[in-house]
């Protein structure tokens, strides 16, 4: 649901854009680019060295944020024009690396996790636009609500055809041993969504 809100109901991804995906294999990310490459556009996604296969794998280039920059990616990407569309899912510094990133006049910005103060000067300067995701928010008021289910159903009918898969981590969990996934979780070393399986 927060792939498909940032990219396609703030963003509207569509075929012949350029994309940039930070953090490619993440929880989010690895949806957010298998979503944009079902929808035409040409994507790119940061990770680490030990991301870039499973990136290559779910169809976007690659990019190792630790060993290139960001002036070097956009150049290589996009000429130097910028990214049509940015999903943030790691805040921060990338964020703010984001702004000088995206394409002048009709680039989109958007971040998953947008708190943290931030200067919004070199996208204004680029003319760009920025939206905010939380997926929580139906969930806590009520309004929008129906929409996940929209949403749900759009994914699963991708799921089926074969162009959606979540990547799991080969972890084997069930109520007895909730603790570890959770501690598996909370290490940050989990690679891929974590499935704690609850008999029938």
């Amino acid at each position: 649901m927060t792939a498909w809100e940032g990219l396609v109901d703030r963003a509207s991804v569509r075929r012949g854009q350029t994309v940039l995906i930070h953090g490619g294999a993440g929880g989010v990310g690895h949806i957010a680019v298998q979503l944009a490459v079902a929808r035409g556009a040409r994507v790119f996604a940061t990770g680490s060295q030990a991301d870039l296969d499973r990136i290559h794998a779910l169809g976007a280039e690659p990019i190792d944020y630790r060993a290139t920059t960001v002036e070097q990616y956009v150049a290589s990407a996009t000429g130097g024009e910028g990214f049509d569309v940015i999903l943030d899912t790691l805040v921060g510094a990338t964020l703010d690396a984001s702004f000088g990133a995206v394409r002048r006049y009709t680039g989109h910005v958007v971040s998953i996790i947008g708190w943290g103060t931030h200067s919004l000067a070199p996208l204004s300067f680029r003319g760009a636009t920025y939206s905010g995701v939380f997926t929580l928010l139906p969930l806590l008021t009520g309004l929008g609500r129906a929409h996940h289910g929209v949403i749900l159903r759009a994914a699963a009918t991708m799921a089926d055809a074969g162009r959606l898969q979540p990547i799991l981590d080969p972890g084997v969990f069930d109520l007895s041993s909730v603790m570890d996934a959770h501690a598996l979780v909370e290490s940050g070393s989990a690679r891929g969504k974590v499935v704690v399986t609850v008999a029938g």
